[in-house]
């Protein structure tokens, strides 16, 4: 959901679309809100290559299958918005089935930068 989100914030914010944002980190270096960063993107990628990959190790080293294949999870209601268990499944639907609008949504971002090379907001202003 938040790669969605982030595509759209990316391009209204900075103007480069989501499919030009690793040129531009090659060309100009890594930074953060116009900071250099002491990093290199290879340096990056495998740093988030190595975290992700230990947390979803850790998640299917678990046996239990209903413990390992959940929706939301232990920090899921930080806020107790969902006391009530009907309530918390209600959420918990919601939830999966908003990622799979955020998913869908990110599959027309792809073709639309298969078929045009712009981006979903430059795309939606030349349909507007």
């Amino acid at each position: 959901m938040l790669a969605t989100v982030g595509a759209l914030t990316v391009e209204s914010l900075t103007g480069i679309t989501w499919q030009d944002a690793g040129k531009v980190e090659l060309i100009e270096g890594s930074s953060y809100l116009g900071q250099p960063l002491p990093f290199s993107l290879t340096t990056l990628i495998w740093i988030e290559v190595l975290v992700i990959g230990y947390i979803e190790f850790q998640r299917n080293a678990e046996l239990d299958l209903e413990k390992r294949l959940y929706p939301g999870g232990k920090f899921f209601d930080p806020l107790g918005l969902a006391a009530d268990p009907e309530k918390k499944a209600t959420l918990q639907l919601a939830e999966i089935k908003h990622a799979r609008l955020a998913m869908v949504a990110f599959l027309g971002f792809a073709v639309q930068a298969v078929v045009t090379g712009k981006g979903p907001l430059n795309n939606w202003a030349t349909h507007l």
